[in-house]
């Protein structure tokens, strides 16, 4: 199920270019089902890339997270 969630959002960013490409903590939150503390600690782990926007907050660009989620899934 999530990698479907993964490709059709891949697929989104190619037809719809004002499409987000990134992804909130509270997107991954929701991908992974998971709480804050836990995606926090993946960003510190630099399990993927996240950008770290002052007065905004972290942003994980789609395309990095999605090619870490398909290697740990297998």
């Amino acid at each position: 199920m999530l990698s479907t969630q993964i490709q059709q959002t891949n697929s989104s960013n190619q037809t719809n270019p004002t499409e987000k490409k990134c992804y909130t903590v509270e997107d991954i939150m929701a991908i992974l089902d998971v709480g804050r503390k836990a995606v926090y600690g993946l960003i510190r782990r630099k399990a993927f890339p996240a950008i770290r926007i002052a007065g905004v907050g972290y942003r994980v660009p789609k395309d990095s997270f999605s090619a870490w989620l398909h290697q740990m899934l297998g």
